[in-house]
């Protein structure tokens, strides 16, 4: 009776698997992660997925009676196509509540991506309207591993993500050294991570992952990678955007400020992101 239960729940599991011909390897991950954050998991494992190399996610949720439900995904990146298989870890009691929540959020991820980015631009007006406009993402936990391959935050960096869009008539300089985080408590400001400084932490939470005998992580290959990623400084002319990422300390933050200069007047511009219940 037991082992007849079991294999009609892993066939019902099964029909919640996600095969998808359309999808790449990077978008099949970031959708993996994007999905877990949605159902309110904190993602604590993830190993990215790549072509013949099985990729994994893990993640807790607490429940109402205080029980903890940990999810796991499992993604295969194949040549013309992504598998994903979600089931939560329990002891017999097969529950299909995470894995068909999983199969929901990602397809629906997966299937109005285009129509996503189309009415977040309408509704801020894009490139071409609506005037300057800051979209600043603090990157949560393991959340940097799709961008760098690598924990961030195990190293004590908060990887913040920012996007500036110019949709005015007016031309501005960018100088990214001018954003600042404020923590929840207190309205002290927190300046940047130097880039050698950010690199070096990246290298020694490495090497202690890595574990006694891994050969050492290269720091100067860490600080390129850094480095390639990083917000620079621009004029951003009409319709221009800029896209990159700054380095912070961890912490919990309640808002970001950032400031632009108008090229013909040389005034500043200040703009302030909050964030929702403290990065």
């Amino acid at each position: 009776m037991a082992a007849a239960m079991i294999t009609a729940c892993a066939s019902l599991q099964e029909q919640y698997n996600v095969r998808r011909s359309n999808l790449s390897c990077e978008e099949a991950n970031r959708y993996a992660h994007q999905s877990m954050r949605s159902l309110g998991y904190t993602v604590t494992e993830f190993r990215l997925a790549s072509l013949g190399q099985e990729g994994m996610i893990r993640g807790t949720k607490p429940g109402e009676r205080g029980e903890i439900h940990t999810g796991r995904v499992l993604i295969r990146c194949e040549p013309g196509e992504v598998l994903l298989s979600a089931a939560e870890e329990q002891f017999i009691k097969q529950d299909l509540t995470f894995t068909r929540g999983f199969f929901l959020a990602f397809t629906s991820l997966a299937d109005h991506a285009a129509e996503r980015v189309s009415w977040e631009q309408q509704r801020s007006g894009g490139t071409t309207g609506g005037g300057v406009k800051f979209k600043i993402q603090p990157q949560i936990g393991l959340e940097t591993k799709l961008d760098f391959g690598e924990d961030l935050a195990g190293a004590g960096i908060l990887a913040v993500k920012v996007t500036v869009e110019n949709g005015s008539d007016r031309a501005y300089k960018l100088d990214p050294a001018s954003i600042q985080l404020r923590p929840v408590e207190g309205d002290s400001k927190v300046v940047q991570l130097a880039l050698p400084a950010a690199a070096a932490a990246l290298a020694r939470a490495a090497a202690a992952d890595a574990g006694e005998g891994a050969p050492p992580p290269d720091p100067q290959r860490l600080e390129a990678l850094l480095r390639e990623r990083v917000l620079t400084a621009r004029t951003l002319r009409p319709g221009d955007q800029a896209e990159g990422f700054v380095y912070f300390p961890t912490g919990r933050y309640r808002r970001a400020r950032a400031t632009l200069i108008d090229v013909e007047t040389e005034e500043p511009e200040g703009f302030l992101v909050e964030f929702q219940e403290g990065a």
